[in-house]
């Protein structure tokens, strides 16, 4: 069986004003507790690598945040000293970290490329100085550009970009244009993007963007030209040969990207760092019928101590199936009846039957001998995805 590894990296320089990830800035966090967060992921390695059995095999690494890039190059190098001599790794591996302009150097990425990393995830957002302003960025327009440019140099090919969408209105600032995101696609793919994540911004609850609309200082766009930018990507990347694969990504078919796969197709992974998740089989004893979810502790004081448990419960064959459904959904293909059958030993249009003809009566997918969202269905997803949801 294969496994895929998430790293997480909780640290940036500065909190972006619409995010909410677990991630501290660089005014709330010394260096020390920094040095003594990397010694807590090893351990937690040296404790937990043993759920990934010898004759198993890691396919994709992710190390995300936070801000990797933002972190001296050497405890990324060590991360990936520690998986190469404990865990064999496939030869066609995704190893992907991501970087931001602003904080990532030429040197970093030689680094991080020397060390077996293959695959950038650049967070981009906007490459108009502006709206970079509003999200509270602390890259502009030049650094973009700039961070492909030592990307490729350093020998990297495989590069995926995150935009947002839907920028609103913040203060003196208009909300972003559909011809200013129109030309972040145009910007990104032609500076040599190969993927890309494109996302509608969300307002999330203690952000600093949340502050803003609540003393009346922001205003959302309207939600039809929100639509209107998202119906505009695929057009927009045609001549680059991209297409869409997943409600917020496109890529060519040898990009898509490996590591986030295995979330929407329900394969195994686990996650080391403050607040990581992981999703793994029971044992082999069992036949795998019953998986594991769990999550670290997302407070960074007991991590330090090394208490790293979070939640967990067990995922039972039924449960497997609504969640094989509900995140296959998430694909543009649709959960994949061929794996359905295989793991389950059953057709998803027989054990659901009566939930897709609902959901297709409504017009949200289109409905075969497999199941997939509508072009309606990408507006109304969520209502999909309720269906499965026990």
């Amino acid at each position: 069986m294969d496994y895929g590894l998430y790293f997480h990296i909780p640290f940036c320089f500065k909190k972006c004003n619409y995010c909410d990830f677990l991630s501290f800035s660089s005014f709330d966090v010394y260096e020390d507790e920094k040095q003594r967060y990397f010694h807590a992921l090893e351990e937690e390695w040296f404790v937990r690598n043993e759920l990934i059995k010898s004759d198993d095999r890691i396919d994709s690494i992710y190390i995300g945040g936070g801000t990797p890039s933002y972190v001296d190059p050497m405890y990324i190098e060590n991360i990936m000293e520690m998986v190469k001599n404990e865990k064999t790794i496939t030869k066609d591996a995704e190893i992907t970290i991501e970087v931001n302009p602003g904080t990532v150097t030429f040197e970093k990425l030689q680094r991080y490329h020397d060390a077996g990393i293959n695959r950038l995830s650049i967070g981009i957002q906007s490459t108009h100085n502006r709206l970079l302003k509003s999200l509270g960025r602390i890259h502009n327009s030049s650094d973009c550009e700039e961070v492909f440019r030592m990307a490729k140099d350093a020998g990297f090919r495989n590069i995926s970009a995150d935009l947002i969408f839907g920028i609103p209105q913040v203060e003196d600032e208009a909300a972003q244009t559909f011809e200013e995101f129109a030309t972040d696609i145009e910007n990104v793919l032609s500076w040599g993007a190969r993927h890309l994540s494109a996302y509608s911004i969300i307002v999330e609850e203690g952000t600093p963007l949340c502050e803003l609309f609540r003393r009346k200082k922001a205003q959302e766009i309207s939600p039809e030209l929100e639509r209107q930018m998202y119906y505009a990507i695929p057009k927009l990347l045609r001549d680059y040969h991209l297409s869409q694969y997943e409600i917020s990504n496109y890529a060519r078919l040898d990009t898509m990207s490996k590591h986030n796969l295995k979330y929407w197709k329900c394969l195994p992974y686990i996650g080391f760092g403050l607040g990581a998740a992981s999703y793994y089989p029971l044992n082999k004893d069992n036949n795998y019928t019953e998986y594991i979810r769990e999550s670290n502790t997302k407070n960074f004081t007991d991590y330090l101590q090394f208490y790293f448990n979070g939640e967990k419960e067990i995922i039972d064959f039924n449960e497997q199936m609504y969640e094989f459904m509900m995140l296959g959904f998430r694909q543009t293909k649709g959960p994949d009846p061929r794996a359905f059958t295989k793991r389950f030993g059953c057709l998803y249009t027989e054990v659901f039957k009566e939930k897709l003809k609902k959901l297709a009566e409504k017009g949200l997918i289109i409905l075969t001998t497999s199941a997939k969202l509508s072009p309606k269905g990408f507006d109304y997803a969520n209502e999909v995805f309720r269906e499965f949801v026990l």
